[in-house]
């Protein structure tokens, strides 16, 4: 992962790391609670900015490693005190979205079926919802949907334990891939 800066006045990019597929980083849940563990990602992938309403990690810059089963926090990105934590999920997620409002919509695209489906009503601020994956963790068989791993579906990450919990829907079927929240 790196850090871009951008002087317009002189059409110049400065490029520094921030942190590599093997750094070290806290464990943010069991079973290495807080101990130092390191990082070993094959599959980094979405990265979000973690709004200040989020019930932890709030603020922080956020990378998840979709078939390693994890999402690498940075706190303090770009600085001297930058520091990372690595939260285990239960299952491969693409993307995440925080409701950063009572009212909105998360808006999650569907990659198969090639349109964007909407997910409307009250929202807690600071609630986490992923695009769960199942087919794209490393541990997925060939041939996928199948026993154990279901077709793309919602979930609501618990950010303490990393447990996510398939979210009901009413309507039409949703295979999400992408999602982003907009307030309204």
């Amino acid at each position: 992962m790196y850090a871009v800066a951008l002087n317009q006045a002189r059409h110049e990019a400065f490029i520094r790391p921030l942190f590599s597929d093997e750094s070290a980083a806290t464990a943010a849940n069991s079973p290495h609670f807080t101990r130092t563990v390191r990082l070993a990602l094959t599959d980094p992938d979405s990265s979000e900015a973690v709004p200040p309403v989020a019930p932890r990690f709030a603020g922080d810059f956020m990378l998840t490693s979709q078939g390693d089963l994890e999402q690498i926090y940075m706190h303090g990105a770009g600085t001297r005190a930058g520091h990372l934590s690595v939260l285990t999920l239960s299952r491969s997620v693409d993307d995440t979205a925080w409701a950063t409002a009572w009212h909105g919509a998360f808006y999650a695209t569907d990659h198969d079926a090639d349109h964007v489906d909407v997910i409307s009503g009250a929202f807690w601020p600071g609630t986490a919802l992923v695009t769960v994956t199942p087919c794209n963790a490393n541990s997925a068989p060939a041939t996928c949907p199948g026993p154990g791993f279901p077709a793309n579906y919602l979930g609501q990450l618990n950010m303490y334990t990393g447990q996510i919990t398939r979210v009901r829907l009413r309507g039409g079927s949703l295979e999400p891939q992408g999602l982003i929240f907009a307030a309204g």
